[in-house]
């Protein structure tokens, strides 16, 4: 995304502040599975760790059945990992992610639990991974935290 209007790429700066990343560990069972391990911490929600890891409330609880009631407990969660963050604008669900070599559409539309589509309608002059290159700053979903 090209910022037109500096004063409102400068104000829009001061409202970010970094997005904590929730981390899993991947369950070591036969095949090939996507499930890991969350450690419940004091601020977490039901709605803020489903978000960290791509999936829904209802799909999170029907994963855990016996939910946890207290901090340092187990939950099993969908598990992927991701190399890219967000800094993340106030108020908002939304954040900043600044494009490095090698980078395409598909890959962080993934780590930040979207599709292509909604990087490319999120980012007016974004219609391609021909238009991305290192140290663009683009907009992505960033709910989590």
């Amino acid at each position: 995304m090209r910022f037109e209007n500096k004063l409102f790429l400068l104000t829009s700066l001061f409202g970010v502040a970094t997005a904590y990343r929730r981390s899993c560990r991947l369950k070591a069972t036969e095949g090939d599975t996507d499930l890991g391990f969350y450690t419940v911490e004091k601020t977490d929600t039901w709605a803020l760790i489903a978000a960290d890891f791509c999936t829904s409330v209802a799909n999170l609880q029907d994963l855990n059945p016996s939910p946890p009631t207290a901090t340092n407990l187990i939950l099993t969660v969908p598990c992927k990992t991701r190399v890219r963050d967000c800094a993340r604008i106030s108020g908002t669900n939304y954040g900043y992610y600044t494009v490095v070599d090698g980078d395409d559409l598909t890959n962080i539309a993934s780590d930040f639990c979207t599709q292509r589509g909604g990087i490319i309608s999120s980012n007016s002059g974004i219609y391609s991974e021909y238009d991305l290159y290192p140290g663009l700053i683009i907009q992505v979903p960033c709910r989590w935290n």
